[in-house]
């Protein structure tokens, strides 16, 4: 199958989108032709050098590069004789939408999550909100909508998509990047927590450092380390210094994609207590890469339960499912996960398996084209 994936958000620094993009292109490339059309980076050759697809980038200006997809999209379509088209994201599929009657390519859209809901707290969730009326339009005409979990469908749903169109695609993981090794343990050494996730509100990083404020008074202090870079970052620091955790905690900043596995691997636990934040459409979580990184890492995982994140984590199986705005009950998984090692051990143990045998991204390549097929 000639697939072209159109995503907005393909850069060193992606998450989110970004990273589906590029996971999901390498693995659909094993048994597809695939070509990747991307908005325009600064130095794009030295990030797209060896990818396994097509690369195709609009100019790099800041305005331009978006305005491009409209003579991109069209021109590829015809050039490189396209089955399918996959929109990551529902903006660009309103250029399908516009030329489907002259050049009838099917096409599908991703969602994730905060895409779909709608609010006027940025000029481009502003440009979103005056779309809706098209947005539904472009969604109806798709041949089929992916979201990457339960919770996403039903927010398509709630737009009036028929089911039967609906296929919930979740994301996936190399198994091959991100896996346990054994030689690191050490049973006299600091237990050590984890996060990798950006610096936003939504994550619950808060959350987790009142959490071990609250061990410590119990006689636990696990060391923590924060990876990523956001907006947060000052009232984290402030609030690390004013819970006297400063010996605890580290924030590592921004990672690269060889560093983090290891970075995973040095740690025991993962956490991430995200949940949904009031008057904030534009914060939610609507899976959880990083909770399946982690599981795949040979992790036992602590997860606020919000958005997808049930979809990304296995209560009792590979981790455990929080009170994402209770401290008190973050604390107390963080705890048995601490003080119960076969436990944690057993968590690790499944969320590896359960990663190598239904979520890789193999299978979710394999899975989606299916779809598509079936669809088409």
């Amino acid at each position: 199958m000639n697939i072209l994936v159109v995503g907005t958000d393909f850069s060193p620094r992606s998450w989110g989108s970004g990273a589906y993009t590029e996971n999901l292109s390498t693995f659909l490339t094993k048994e597809n032709q695939v070509t990747v059309l991307a908005t325009g980076i600064s130095n794009a050759k030295v990030f797209d050098h060896g990818r396994p697809y097509r690369i195709i980038r609009t100019p790099s200006f800041p305005i331009l590069r978006h305005i491009a997809f409209l003579i991109y999209i069209p021109w590829i379509l015809r050039r490189y004789h396209i089955d399918a088209v996959l929109h990551v994201v529902w903006t660009t599929a309103l250029i399908s939408h516009l030329w489907h009657c002259l050049i009838p390519v099917p096409y599908f859209v991703s969602v994730f999550g905060t895409e779909i809901r709608d609010d006027k707290r940025s000029w481009r969730r502003r440009l979103k909100y005056y779309l809706k009326g098209w947005r539904i339009v472009a969604l109806r005409k798709a041949k089929g909508i992916f979201p990457i979990s339960y919770y996403s469908a039903r927010l398509v749903m709630s737009l009036g998509i028929e089911q039967n169109r609906i296929e919930v695609i979740f994301c996936g993981i190399d198994t091959q990047r991100f896996k346990p090794i054994t030689n690191h343990q050490n049973n006299n050494r600091q237990r050590k927590l984890i996060t990798v996730a950006r610096l936003d509100l939504n994550k619950g990083h808060d959350r987790v450092l009142e959490a071990l404020s609250i061990l410590k008074k119990q006689g636990l202090t696990p060391d923590y380390t924060i990876v990523g870079q956001g907006s947060e970052e000052m009232r984290l620091r402030k609030m690390v210094q004013e819970l006297v955790l400063g010996n605890q905690v580290i924030f590592a900043g921004f990672i690269s994609e060889n560093q983090l596995p290891t970075m995973y691997t040095s740690c025991d636990i993962f956490i991430m207590a995200s949940r949904e934040i009031p008057g904030r459409l534009d914060l939610v979580e609507g899976f959880g890469i990083s909770f399946l990184e982690a599981s795949a890492s040979g992790l036992p995982v602590v997860a606020g339960d919000s958005g997808g994140v049930s979809d990304a984590v296995q209560h009792g199986k590979t981790g455990l499912l929080v009170n994402p705005d209770s401290p008190e009950d973050i604390a107390s998984a963080i705890k048995l996960l601490l003080t119960d090692e076969s436990l944690a051990r057993r968590y690790g143990n499944e969320g590896r398996r359960w990663t190598e045998t239904q979520m890789s991204w193999e299978h979710v390549a394999r899975r989606l084209v299916s779809a598509m097929k079936r669809m088409m």
